[in-house]
């Protein structure tokens, strides 16, 4: 990583002089890691505390982020029973990247129409859950894990991906804290061996006098975030189908900071609590939400025990 140094400039006025000085302030830029699909430990969460766990009398219900957990979701006219069966993902161990990678199978239709599969986490990554040992409110859990903090205007995205020659192309959704969703263009798999795919933002201005300059809100504003949402990859028309795979090591990001980090001489949430409120109210609704999903997941898996044979 390359550290970059900012000049903060303060005015002050004394005496009728103005007195500016500079406060030189270190700030470590480059890449940051959004996710690495071999570094997914301690992302489990507990949905008995969903209320409709607890109704159910449901006593175990936990999940983490394990990557034969995730999902491949096929496109309607395209996810047939058997193409279903055969799009999945797992944990592949690669040599060279030195661990396990995310790996996907996806089985598209050989009919010629376009189609798409989505891979998705097998929940929505919260963006406010804390981590085991940490204060409470501070939703660090999935921070380099799916999720980071204080992300300002987005230079570019990446993601190291290995390719086996098709003619696919590649994207990547990111979710911010208001809950806007964009997907992002990474490429074509029409390579063979691992590649770093790269979405560069066109609208990024490099020169700062071209920029728009403007006061961010500060407190109580939440910090702007961003998560991972899922990949997806497009197949066309006039392109072969049948198996595909794919395996993928990790999502960078290189962005602005949002806001700086600056001591205070006040601490505004412990006198008002506001975003502690806010954060509470929003974990509780993902935790409800994501609890819905695996509480019927965990119903049909029960289910299923009827029809098991020895």
């Amino acid at each position: 990583m390359k550290r970059l140094a900012l000049i903060t400039v303060a005015l002050f006025v004394l005496s009728g002089a103005a007195m500016v000085f500079a406060q030189e302030e270190e700030i470590i830029g480059g890449p940051q890691v959004l996710i690495d699909f071999s570094s997914l430990e301690e992302t489990e969460i507990d949905f008995t505390k969903f209320p409709g766990a607890m109704a159910e009398g449901i006593t175990e219900l936990t999940v983490d982020l394990s990557l034969g957990n995730w999902k491949v979701n096929l496109a309607p006219s395209s996810a047939s029973s058997e193409n279903r069966i055969l799009s999945y993902t797992k944990a592949v161990n690669s040599a060279k990247m030195e661990g396990d990678v995310l790996g996907v199978r996806v089985h598209f239709p050989d009919a010629p129409f376009n189609s798409w599969a989505k891979v998705v986490p097998p929940f929505e990554i919260p963006f406010y859950e804390d981590k085991e040992g940490e204060p409470e409110g501070s939703g660090t859990k999935f921070v380099n894990k799916g999720v980071l903090r204080n992300v300002g205007t987005i230079k570019s995205v990446t993601a190291r991906v290995t390719g086996r020659n098709f003619p696919y192309s590649l994207s990547v959704a990111l979710k911010n804290e208001q809950d806007a969703v964009k997907d992002l263009f990474l490429g074509y798999l029409d390579f063979d061996g691992w590649k770093t795919m790269t979405w560069g933002n066109p609208n990024y201005i490099t020169d700062v006098k071209q920029r728009d300059l403007r006061k961010t809100p500060l407190y109580p504003e939440t910090m702007p975030s961003i998560k991972f949402e899922y990949f997806t990859i497009f197949r066309q028309a006039n392109q072969i189908g049948g198996d595909f795979v794919t395996y993928i090591k990790d999502v960078q990001l290189v962005y602005d900071l949002a806001i700086l980090e600056l001591d205070r001489d006040i601490d505004d949430e412990a006198s008002w609590g506001i975003l502690g409120m806010r954060r509470d109210a929003k974990r509780a609704a993902e935790i409800r939400r994501l609890g819905i999903l695996q509480l019927l997941r965990r119903q049909e898996t029960d289910k299923m025990k009827h029809a098991q044979t020895e």
